[in-house]
């Protein structure tokens, strides 16, 4: 038997070839905290593998505990899989943002739910478990208690010293299917890592006031030794998935530094806010291998920015953009389309602000109501799809799930048009010219359009 199994339960049956596809960091510090106690872990990543397949290995771990991660877009998985293996473990653990945000709903399933940072909490479970002790007082976790009423304990607070948690237990990652899907799809690999925990913004449609607002530091050389152990496994680029990399500079510049002077040939990539990065950091940057940054911007338009609580210009965001380009850093960027307050003038603004800008990765969403976000609050009365799915098909992967003031096929045209004056933009002297038609179309089409 396994002490203790821990499931990411997402499955990525067609291959969606997203340059974001990364293994569970969280389960695997989880892991590595576990096995640093003396239990023994096992980490079941579903992301190469169908259901059926995922249920018969945890069942051949025989695990006596089972942890299952769950966020909006993965719960009817972790439900799932949670009801199938039910009668087969002694306790059946739930974790992640969803469960944290609303444990009363994983607890006709679950027997408990990890609330926030898991280390701490759920080694100490784990020990309650199996000394078969109360976890009545146990801090950052939610239960039914007598009668089956729900029990809530206090958080527990956040990890100060991050440098004192082990390194993720990369050795239970499927890396050489995830080394296979880079190289097959995107000609390198990659693999994610995290230097900081928690973001000093409150985004309205972000999760992270939800859970408590925090900023922690891992220190220079305790990043530098990940990213070597990266490498070290076969990976050609780290991607650190911080809320904001660049949101210390000194700290940014310290990791460049070290990298440069220990002549460690690694090359990475960041995501960065708009306002954090200057010409020189960039060059930093880009000194000691990184290969791009990808910018969340939202919107173009100044009000919807400030509805967002984005704290930033897009004259800010056109240059950090130029910044890191003439850096030579590869650059993508993130937009909404359709946020509450939006108007046919500020989506065609943010459009052709987008299609514009010098970027070589474009992406465009639609706003999620995340439970106990301020974008939830201003949407919960229309919302019209409670859960989310993954959608097959690059047509219709984006969908609208409460009823705004624009129909979801209009924000599609929005979307498919900034994608499109983007790419030929991108081209030549004819592809601008030809941008500029289909700008004027759309414009005429998306102010018509409801």
């Amino acid at each position: 038997m396994t002490d203790v199994v821990l499931v990411y339960p997402y499955f990525n049956e067609e291959l969606d070839r997203s340059i974001f596809r990364y293994p569970p960091l969280g389960l695997g510090y989880l892991a590595a905290f576990l096995r640093n106690a003396g239990f023994s872990v096992a980490l079941v990543d579903c992301t190469f593998l169908r259901l059926e397949a995922a249920i018969k290995r945890i069942t051949q771990l025989q695990p006596r505990i089972l942890g299952i991660y769950s966020m909006v877009t993965i719960n009817h998985h972790a439900i799932l899989i949670a009801q199938r293996l039910r009668h087969c473990v002694e306790l059946l653990v739930a974790g992640g943002p969803l469960p944290t945000l609303v444990p009363e709903e994983f607890l006709d399933t679950f027997d408990v739910v990890v609330l926030g940072e898991g280390e701490d909490t759920f080694l100490e479970l784990v020990h309650t478990h199996f000394r078969n002790t109360s976890m009545a007082k146990l801090d950052g976790i939610a239960f039914n208690g007598a009668g089956s009423q729900l029990k809530v304990n206090n958080r527990r607070p956040f990890i100060k010293r991050l440098d004192s948690l082990p390194l993720p237990a990369r050795d239970l990652f499927p890396n050489s299917k995830y080394q296979w899907y880079w190289k097959t799809f995107h000609q390198y690999t990659a693999s994610s890592m995290i230097s900081t925990r928690g973001c000093p913004y409150l985004c309205d449609f972000c999760s992270n006031p939800v859970f408590g607002q925090s900023y922690r530091e891992r220190s220079s050389q305790n990043v530098v030794e990940e990213m070597i152990q990266i490498r070290d496994l076969g990976y050609d680029r780290v991607f650190f998935t911080d809320d904001c990399f660049t949101q210390n500079p000194r700290r940014v510049a310290e990791i460049c530094d070290r990298l440069f002077q220990e002549k460690q040939d690694i090359e990475w990539m960041c995501l960065s806010r708009a306002d954090h990065l200057s010409k020189k950091l960039a060059n930093q940057m880009h000194k000691s291998g990184c290969r791009r940054i990808f910018f969340g911007i939202e919107s173009g338009n100044q009000r919807i920015l400030n509805i967002i609580g984005k704290q930033i210009t897009p004259n800010q965001a056109r240059r950090a953009v130029e910044n890191a380009q003439a850096a030579g850093i590869e650059t993508g960027g993130f937009f909404i389309l359709g946020y509450p307050g939006e108007t046919n003038e500020t989506l065609i603004e943010t459009v052709n602000f987008s299609s514009k800008l010098p970027l070589d990765y474009l992406s465009y969403s639609f706003p999620y109501p995340i439970y106990g976000t301020g974008l939830y609050s201003r949407v919960q009365n229309q919302i019209t799809e409670p859960d989310w799915r993954k959608q097959r098909g690059s047509a219709t992967r984006h969908d609208l799930l409460f009823k705004g003031v624009f129909s979801v096929q209009k924000l599609r045209l929005a979307m498919y048009s900034g994608l499109a004056q983007h790419h030929l933009r991108r081209k030549s002297t004819l592809g601008r010219a030809t941008a500029k038609i289909v700008e004027s179309i759309s414009n005429h089409f998306l102010k018509i359009l409801r």
